[in-house]
């Protein structure tokens, strides 16, 4: 990574860690999971430098914007990044692709292409690791919602109409995320 995309993810970084909302789940630690989920991701699929600073980019600053219940956190996220990033010397083509990749994690996804395809796998990447069970907890949480019967089975939905997008995600996350599956339907098995 040349210097200047570093300095450009730097700022970017302490802009997220500055102004993050501190949910339990979409907070700044969220966000850094999504940049190195992102980050490995683009690796692995063999993503070119600055397409890579574009993802990179994005992940870090798509839940900057983060109210439960709101159906407009992505183009919130995507608002509040553009005077920061044109601050931050991105060129008008990058910031139009930056938020093109935040508003891509609107569920439900529907990705166009294979930036779109690695940000969303990243955005759920957790769906298939083996800290989910803790990580759902916190989404929980910030939802305000009970552990009971009724969570459980969303939850279960929402992982069986999951598919990660890349190859990559596939093979990294497609085990865990059939045995999280499991676990649950085990779960409500013995509920």
């Amino acid at each position: 990574m040349e210097t200047n995309d570093f300095t450009k993810l730097r700022k970017v970084y302490e802009l997220v860690k500055d102004f993050m909302p501190t949910h339990p789940y979409h907070g700044h630690e969220h966000a850094k999971d999504v940049f190195y989920a992102a980050n490995r991701l683009s690796k692995i699929e063999g993503v070119s430098r600055e397409e890579r600073l574009i993802l990179q980019t994005a992940a870090l600053l798509h839940d900057i914007v983060f109210f439960k219940g709101a159906n407009d956190n992505e183009e919130k996220s995507a608002e509040f990044a553009t005077p920061y990033l044109r601050q931050y010397s991105y060129s008008q083509c990058q910031i139009n692709r930056v938020n093109e990749l935040i508003l891509a994690t609107k569920l439900p996804t529907n990705p166009k292409n294979l930036l779109e395809n690695i940000i969303c796998d990243a955005d759920l990447d957790i769906l298939g690791r083996k800290d989910f069970f803790e990580k759902n907890n916190e989404y929980r949480k910030e939802l305000g919602a009970e552990n009971d019967l009724t969570w459980c089975s969303t939850q279960l939905r929402f992982l069986r109409n999951h598919k990660y997008y890349t190859c990559s995600a596939q093979e990294l996350r497609g085990e865990g995320l059939k045995n999280n599956t499991r676990r649950i339907e085990k779960m409500l098995r013995g509920a």
